[in-house]
């Protein structure tokens, strides 16, 4: 009696956790157990039919697990460029995001144009311009939820431009990774 008890014990803890057991290898586990009593051997494989009918109705009843929600990436993933004839480094200081630049000697006053973007597939659109002195070296920008694109235009006499960088696609989730240098036609 302990044998069969064993074998039906495992079938039902097979249905109670939700598979299907293999139920040719326990009727043959069943009929492989040396039958003291053939009596008891038919009400053992009668039992063994009566779990595998349970198993299929359950099966038939149970409501499908519904599959993990995909997670959707963004249509458009751009990396942060960088595109000029000057070197241009980025520094984080607290909350705060900068970029820095060394003295260049030629250059009499610097432009900065910063541009916002609300659409990866949409143009760029002037949100700030203004004028910096000659000996400065850095910039603070007020990065948000909207890719920037900065100008940072170096001119000397006469208007000439003597330095510049664009720097494209900054925000704060790509402000860390590794800027993607362009070629520059300067």
């Amino acid at each position: 009696m302990d044998e069969y008890t064993t074998i039906l014990g495992q079938a039902r803890a097979g249905i109670a956790a939700g598979r299907t057991p293999n139920w040719q290898v326990l009727e043959a586990r069943i009929k492989a157990v040396t039958p003291a009593d053939p009596t008891l051997e038919r009400h053992a494989l009668k039992q063994l039919q009566t779990l595998t009918s349970l198993a299929r109705a359950r099966a038939r009843v149970t409501p499908p697990t519904p599959a993990a929600p995909t997670v959707r990436r963004p249509a458009l993933r751009e990396r942060p460029t960088i595109t000029g004839n000057m070197e241009v480094r980025r520094e984080t200081e607290g909350e705060a995001f900068a970029l820095r630049w060394d003295a260049a000697p030629d250059v009499l006053a610097w432009t900065l144009r910063v541009s916002e973007r609300t659409d990866p597939r949409g143009g760029y659109v002037v949100r700030e311009e203004r004028e910096l002195p000659a000996g400065a070296t850095s910039v603070e920008l007020p990065l948000g939820a909207n890719a920037l694109r900065v100008h940072l235009l170096g001119r000397g006499r006469g208007g000439k431009l003597v330095r510049r960088a664009v720097m494209s696609t900054l925000t704060p989730e790509s402000w860390g990774e590794r800027w993607q240098r362009r070629a520059s036609a300067a």
